[in-house]
């Protein structure tokens, strides 16, 4: 999945340079072509050619950051979910990573469209390397606080490596891999960063942006960012809310804004910050560059008269705007220019995070090659080195059954309504259709099943699994929320015949997975589906009578099947038989549980009852064919030995375990606040460890 999504990033960055290039070659044949074809228009042919080589970094920019929010916003909707449920992460590749604007730039020096995500003083070279000053003072103020691998190398070391030819740079970048426009950004990294930290690519809390908002803007007691991660742990005891902890970061933060003032960059931050607004309201008259050396003090007034004298007014509203913002940088407050160097050292970290990922990126899709042409194809298929992601391209094989779960449920009570129903001169049919049957009907596409035998006592459903690679492989997981809604539609029923003083309807669903296609006779045009699974789940939604008629064994209402085993009064030694109690209850059978162990992922959990039994669930989510988010819990129940009428104590049958789909509400709710508290304490366990290796994944 995490290759699939690489190749497809890379596709969709090449696919707009690949364009302007056919574009491109088709109007330089046209320019080729004989004398006396074109018919005078070679001149026009140029100025088009021309015009495409000046337009071309804006087009492609502005049709990446397009296309990614489109991808973005269906990335993060369905799509996100599904991935959830199967692979049990979100985002295969961390959203940071795929939708990095330093993908979409041409380069580093394409200043109208940097402003857009990031200060120009992140960029600016012209008169100092301000990138790698920021750096360094950064690192060497929270020195103490970063492991070894995160510090600035040594200018001496620097120095030694530049005159030994030998510096940390990857040479072996293929010239024509579409990614050439980051050699620029590639330079700053190796100048700036430690050799360990740009090979290896690990990250510290300096890698974490919203960080600094722990250190350097929010007062004690207000923390939040990398170390908390939520209001309940905020309220918790830390050490990070200590009056020598308070102290010692304000010490820090004195220290770094005062080297960041004595640099220069706070002025140039301010400069930096009020330059796109400006840029704006001149309506281009000035180029970004320019405004922000003004204000920042690096073009000399006399030289940009020079430059304006061929405008329209010679400069003079231009400079009078130019003027009005440069006195008020001059006459800010202290306070005023301390939140603004905070803002440019959050900025900073996001850029320096950026550039790392954006490094790593274009490193790996740099082993990427996207084969077009067949004979490559079968080249490398033969050596073992292609990785192919098919869509099915054979229409009958994607509609060839692979699979299917039956989903039978035992009706009870519908003969003793039907009686009443006749004795009321109410219409029994009219009554089951619109309560009962036609909502399962408008349910069944929602989960992609079908109906195979329809009786008054019995409904049997059918879930197919196809050679399609969507939701369809989440065969039992369909069918098992297909069963969930099908006790809230009896519910609903029973609300209504509660209203007609008619007697409940009672269910019991069985669930059973068979890894092959069913077969199929034909009574003259009916068809009748032959399955082992139909026995199967008509066994499991089959309820005891001796298990009905006194339930004071039960230990717990909030599980609604249980299975049990009696042996022969006779002889033990015989085979036991299995008896089942299941009221308004859902079962699996093994099978279809370890076929939703593959569909999905599940997490287990212990969870004590009030009397100190452990209780083992299995919790994940699934989403439905219109791409809805559902949660589902697993019962794992052992199966006891029953015996005179109770349950045998202390004797449990090892191995021999059932399962049952959780619809008691409040007990899923429980499960999940268990998941989500597990979730928690692994996150905190992680956080704590301060270092972690920066991967292609996403930790959400």
């Amino acid at each position: 999945l995490k290759l699939l999504h690489l190749v497809l990033l890379k596709l969709l960055l090449e696919s707009p340079s690949v364009v302007i290039a056919g574009l491109r070659d088709k109007l330089d044949q046209d320019g080729n072509q004989p004398v006396g074809t074109h018919s005078g228009r070679a001149l026009e042919l140029h100025e088009r050619i021309v015009t495409l080589a000046r337009l071309e970094p804006g087009i492609r920019y502005r049709t990446l950051r397009r296309v990614f929010k489109i991808v973005q916003r269906l990335e993060s909707k369905e799509l996100r979910k599904l991935r959830k449920s199967v692979v049990g992460s979100s985002w295969a590749l961390s959203k940071q990573l795929l939708f990095n604007p330093l993908l979409h730039l041409p380069n580093l020096s394409s200043e109208e469209f940097i402003i857009n995500h990031y200060p120009l003083l992140c960029v600016d070279r012209d008169h100092d390397n301000y990138f790698d000053i920021t750096n360094r003072i950064i690192t060497n103020t929270y020195r103490d606080y970063l492991p070894a691998w995160a510090q600035a190398p040594s200018r001496d070391t620097e120095s030694e490596e530049a005159e030994d030819g030998q510096g940390f740079m990857i040479r072996n970048r293929e010239l024509h891999s579409g990614f050439s426009e980051f050699l620029e950004g590639q330079r700053m990294l190796e100048r700036s960063l430690s050799e360990a930290e740009f090979k290896q690519i690990d990250v510290s809390w300096l890698d974490v942006p919203r960080n600094i908002d722990l250190l350097l803007q929010r007062p004690s007691g207000e923390s939040g960012g990398w170390f908390t991660r939520n209001k309940s742990d905020a309220k918790k005891s830390s050490p990070w809310k200590s009056q020598a902890c308070d102290d010692a970061r304000r010490e820090l933060q004195s220290q770094l804004l005062k080297q960041l003032d004595k640099a220069g960059l706070v002025q140039r931050a301010l400069a930096a910050y009020r330059t796109p607004r400006l840029h704006r309201q001149l309506n281009g008259q000035i180029s970004i560059k320019d405004i922000y050396r003004f204000l920042a003090g690096d073009l000399p007034r006399r030289t940009l008269v020079k430059r304006l004298v061929n405008t329209p007014d010679k400069g003079s509203s231009a400079l009078k705007a130019l003027d009005v913002v440069l006195g008020y940088i001059r006459r800010m407050p202290a306070s005023k220019q301390q939140d603004y160097a905070i803002r440019y050292v959050k900025d900073f970290l996001t850029f320096r995070r950026d550039l790392k990922l954006a490094y790593y990126t274009y490193q790996q899709m740099s082993h990427l090659r996207v084969l077009q042409d067949g004979e490559s194809i079968k080249l490398s298929r033969d050596n073992g080195s292609l990785y192919e992601f098919r869509l099915g391209r054979d229409p009958d094989s994607q509609d060839q059954i692979k699979a299917h779960v039956i989903l039978k449920a035992d009706i009870r009570g519908s003969t003793e309504i039907t009686r009443q129903l006749i004795e009321k001169r109410l219409n029994p049919a009219t009554h089951f259709s619109m309560n009962f049957f036609g909502p399962i009907t408008k349910l069944l596409e929602r989960f992609g099943a079908q109906k195979v035998f329809v009786e008054g006592d019995a409904l049997i459903l059918a879930v197919m699994e196809t050679g399609r690679i969507t939701t369809q492989a989440l065969t039992v997981a369909n069918a098992c929320g297909l069963a969930r809604k099908i006790l809230s539609v009896m519910d609903a029923q029973n609300s209504q015949n509660r209203v007609h003083n008619l007697p409940k309807l009672e269910l019991g669903l069985g669930i059973a997975f068979i890894n092959d296609a069913p077969a199929y006779l034909y009574d003259e045009q009916q068809k009748i589906m032959i399955s082992p699974a139909i026995n199967e789940a008509d066994r499991l939604s089959s309820c005891s009578a001796e298990l009905r008629r006194d339930t004071s064994w039960r230990r717990s209402k909030r599980h609604r099947v249980e299975v049990l085993k009696e042996y022969s009064q006779e002889n033990e030694t015989d085979t036991p038989t299995r008896i089942r109690y299941n009221i308004n209850g859902i079962e699996l059978t093994e099978a279809a549980f370890i076929k939703l162990k593959s569909e999905m992922v599940l997490h287990k959990l212990k969870i004590h009852s009030r009397s100190g039994e452990p209780h083992y669930y299995h919790v994940g989510r699934f989403v439905d064919r219109q791409g809805s988010s559902h949660w589902l819990a697993v019962r794992q129940g052992a199966v006891k030995v029953w015996n005179a009428g109770d349950i045998e104590e202390n004797r449990e049958s090892p191995d021999e375990y059932f399962y049952e789909i959780i619809t008691d509400t409040n007990l899923i709710g429980r499960v999940k606040d268990k998941l989500h508290s597990r979730r928690s304490q692994h996150k905190q366990t992680d956080d704590l460890s301060g270092e972690s290796q920066l991967s292609l994944e996403s930790d959400i």
